[in-house]
């Protein structure tokens, strides 16, 4: 998956390991911030706002560095000498 702002719910999914539904559920109550698309009324999240829910809920925010490539605890680690 690509760096992006916003996601569907399907890849949302996917990331915290719960079921599509779950995810619009979440988003038709209102507790997870999304927006449906015009005309298709396909919901789309936004990356922040799932961060803030996933804190929220107890969800490791893990799930999404380690998706898009952004695991602080790997770019910390010191890269060896390769001579």
């Amino acid at each position: 998956m690509t760096m992006t702002s916003s996601l569907t719910t399907g890849q949302v999914a996917k990331l915290v390991r719960l079921s599509q539904q779950t995810i619009i559920r979440a988003i038709d109550r209102g507790h997870l911030v999304g927006y449906k698309i015009p005309m298709s009324g396909h919901r789309r999240v936004m990356l922040d706002d799932l961060r803030k829910w996933m804190r929220a809920t107890g969800i490791p925010e893990d799930l999404v560095d380690e998706q898009f490539g952004m695991d602080k605890s790997k770019q910390a680690e010191p890269v060896s000498d390769m001579r």
